[in-house]
């Protein structure tokens, strides 16, 4: 019994002693370091992130100095994280299509729209650890610089393909290019694919190619670069990209750059992946690259490292899983800015939209210059009202002020960070107002980032309202034949859409008015003539007349009908005053002055039926007192304030417009002349109609660009019940109208997802993957040979606006 005591309690000393150590150590060390171009942060030693910061800063040192046209003082920042193991990588490594994590994933580049993050793990090897990381980097560098629609894909992949093997000795030998022995495999098993169609297969297209086809351009891309570098070819592609963001066609471009024809690269190339040995480039650097001197290193505390995990999480569309960081960082560090910034973002994903505006407000209060908080509490504000696609008719005047003063604050702070310039721009085009200072400001922030297609397509918008139709086709056709982004490509393709209507209005309308005006000159209309028994023509006196109450006549019948207890005055608008939340309007007619008022210019309806109504713009503090009108008002009496009434609509006409009883001169006009009037000018469309048309144009646009399902596939509108995973792959249950479905998915990886709803934002897709709200287009092929118990296999998902139907 006593030595089973002392047994007990030796044992129970070695588990104190296993255990001490452990919960002593739980608590890691995390520091910042701080590269000429990089901020590192990391749990690992000072050493090891050194090691990296300095891997990272050669690599971009090679490219600078190999392409020396390029900019890569980029306005989006890079944050790295490295972490000390694989295991404490583990928790952060992305997640697959089926919502597991990729063990197999050493390193990856995540980019994003204000901040992109590397993550890496010190115990990977360095070949599978940072080929991802230079690879993606190369995009960014590229779509950056030159824009991602303006280089063609095969340049764009073959550099990256090229770049990704770096590997540098002694700090100043950088081997370039080595052989990659998959493409190699490949490219001698199968048949090229033709230059000419090589070089014309867009963003769009390579991403709807099966994953064989795929492969296959990335590795002949690869070759193909590989093969001009090593030819002595390589101050070409400077040439080249030079000559691609001239819109010189690629054949041209192609020959001019590296002297040699279509024809004989196929020959050539075909005999280059043929061979057996391959040579890389070598570079030695006159100068070492060493950057070990211009690093700092200080020590952060949990608060701080808790708060870029979060983020990172954030950025990897793992809002949820970001949130427990987050609240450690504010718990720890209530004052923190970046934590509340990013706090405030999840909040927003996850549609808690009052607890996102409490944490922008926190964070701006604790750090006026924090540019994120600022535009994103702008941001937030733009969201609310708007529609299913994301559409905002107008803002209210103490709301847009509020926007800019923050946006404009946010530019002040940080003039590199673009999202601040567009959204400034979409104020303006919302609100119709400053037109030409919201294109300002969307080249500015172009001139940041050249191939932002969004930031193009919203001036191509511009340009339309502007009724500079050439320009805004240019554009949106040019993003609807490049772009690999289904949004964007749906935006361009319905602005297209809405290009084609315009001009189809106009067009009809321009015959409109022509016959209208020829109406007026002499021996252009039936002649008028009296109902007596000698039919007397009209002296041109008369006839003059008579035209000028035709003229009258139609405009009674084109404006708005008062409704209910409206009334109507004609008058002018002499000012537009808005204060308090109040849009005061002081009007003058022919025989007094008064006030009416309106909430905002949202729900007032505005028609102009004179020919050209010049830019005559309502709102605050323009000045439309030159221009007749017919105000339509719910009558509302405020002596004290000389107030008749709220506003509801505004009719632009001639100035020789007066109100007349449409039937009585009907009559008399029949009984009086042997032709009657002519019939009135088309009628303006209101308000009403042409959010009707712009929602209509917009749900067309939807479904041209719907992926098509083959002949051996079927889709069907429905919703996500949910999705289950399994050792046998990973399941959707989908709600249709005619039954529920029960689809597996064989390669998560294969799965296309598309969205034409900003509402897919706020979805974090994965394994047990819950109820989605959103109607979603689902393609699926029926496969009665599947072990599995299911109706079949998934092919894509398109979410979708509510409210949307899809033909049959």
């Amino acid at each position: 019994m006593k030595n089973f005591k002392l047994t007990y309690l030796f044992v129970l000393f070695l588990l104190v002693l296993l255990i001490l150590p452990v919960s002593v150590s739980a608590k890691d060390e995390w520091l910042q370091v701080r590269s000429k171009n990089f901020n590192l942060v990391g749990n690992a030693s000072e050493k090891d992130i050194r090691k990296v910061a300095t891997k990272l800063e050669q690599f971009r040192e090679t490219f600078r100095q190999l392409f020396t046209q390029t900019n890569l003082d980029a306005s989006i920042p890079t944050n790295v994280i490295v972490f000390k193991s694989d295991g404490a990588y583990k928790p952060f490594k992305p997640k697959r299509a089926d919502g597991k994590t990729d063990n197999f994933i050493a390193g990856y580049f995540q980019p994003g729209e204000d901040v992109n993050y590397i993550t890496i793990s010190t115990e990977g090897d360095d070949a599978d650890t940072y080929g991802t990381i230079f690879h993606e980097y190369v995009h960014f560098i590229i779509n950056t610089n030159f824009g991602k629609s303006e280089v063609p894909p095969w340049f764009n992949e073959g550099l990256a393909e090229y770049y990704q093997t770096f590997e540098i000795s002694e700090d100043q030998k950088v081997k370039l290019g080595l052989p990659q022995s998959n493409h190699l495999a490949l490219l001698q098993q199968n048949k090229l694919i033709p230059l000419d169609t090589l070089f014309k297969i867009s963003n769009y297209a390579l991403h709807q190619n099966e994953n064989h086809s795929r492969s296959i351009f990335y590795a002949q891309s690869w070759a193909l670069i590989h093969y001009l570098v090593q030819g002595g070819k390589s101050d070409g592609l400077n040439k080249f990209l030079t000559l691609a963001m001239k819109d010189v066609p690629s054949e041209k471009a192609f020959q001019e750059a590296f002297q040699i024809s279509y024809a004989q690269m196929e020959k050539e190339l075909q005999k280059y992946v043929a061979q057996n040995k391959y040579k890389y480039s070598l570079v030695t650097f006159q100068n070492k690259l060493i950057f070990e001197n211009e690093m700092q290193t200080s020590p952060i505390s949990e608060a701080v490292s808790s708060a870029y995990l979060g983020d990172l999480l954030y950025h990897t569309n793992r809002a949820d899983d970001a949130e427990p960081f987050l609240q450690k960082a504010v718990a720890l560090e209530p004052d923190s800015s970046m934590a509340n910034t990013t706090f405030g973002m999840v909040k927003m994903r996850q549609k808690k939209f009052d607890e996102a505006k409490n944490y922008f407000e926190k964070a701006i209060s604790e750090n006026q210059k924090n540019h994120l908080a600022l535009y994103n509490y702008a941001f937030l504000l733009s969201r609310e009202g708007r529609d299913e696609f994301g559409y905002v008719q107008s803002f209210a005047p103490e709301k847009a002020a509020k926007m800019r003063q923050l946006l404009k604050k946010a530019i002040e702070v940080n003039p590199s960070f673009t999202e601040s310039y567009e959204l400034l721009a979409f104020v303006n085009y919302v609100n119709n107002e400053e037109l030409d200072e919201a294109i300002a400001y969307l080249r500015k922030a172009l001139q940041y980032q050249p191939g932002n297609q969004r930031y193009a397509i919203r001036i191509g918008e511009i340009y339309m309202r502007q009724n500079k139709f050439d320009e805004a086709k240019n554009i949106a056709e040019k993003i609807a034949s490049t772009t690999d982004d289904p949004p964007v490509k749906a935006q361009a393709e319905n602005l297209i859409m809405q290009l084609r209507q315009r001009e189809d209005i106009n067009a009809r309308n321009e015959e409109s008015r022509k016959l209208y005006e020829q109406a007026g000159k002499n021996g252009s209309q039936p002649i008028l003539v009296r109902r007596d028994s000698n039919e007397k023509p009209l002296s041109p006196e008369e006839a003059a007349k008579e035209r000028e109450e035709q003229e009258i006549f139609a405009m009674n019948q084109a404006v708005r009908k008062a409704q209910n207890s409206e009334k109507q005055v004609v008058g002018h608008i002499q000012k537009i005053i808005c204060k308090d939340n109040v849009v005061t309007y002081s009007i003058k007619t022919k025989d007094e002055t008064f006030s009416l008022t309106s909430k905002d210019f949202e729900n007032l309806e505005l028609v102009a039926l004179i020919v050209d109504p010049g830019n005559t713009q309502v709102g605050c503090d323009e000045n439309v007192s030159a221009v007749n009108a017919v105000l339509t008002y719910e009558p509302r009496t405020d002596a004290k304030n000389n107030l008749r009434g709220d506003l509801v609509a505004v009719d632009f006409v001639p100035k020789n417009f007066r109100f007349i009883d449409v039937e009585k001169y009907r009559a008399e006009a029949d009984k009086k002349y042997a032709s009657a009037p002519q019939p009135p000018p088309p009628a303006a469309m209101t308000g009403a109609d042409v959010e009707a048309q712009r929602k209509s144009a917009m749900m067309q646009a939807i479904k041209d660009s719907l992926r098509k399902p083959l002949a051996d596939e079927k889709r069907e509108l429905g919703f996500i019940e949910k999705v289950e995973c399994s050792n046998k792959g990973m399941f959707f249950v989908i709600n249709s109208s005619k039954q529920t479905f029960k689809l597996l998915v064989s390669s998560p990886q294969a799965i296309q997802i598309r969205a034409y709803t900003p509402e897919v934002e706020q979805l974090q897709f994965g394994c047990n993957l819950k109820k989605v709200d959103i109607p979603v287009i689902f393609t699926f092929k029926e496969d009665k040979t599947l072990t599995a118990k299911s109706d079949g296999e998934i092919i894509s998902l398109e979410f979708m606006p509510k409210g949307f139907q899809l033909d049959k």
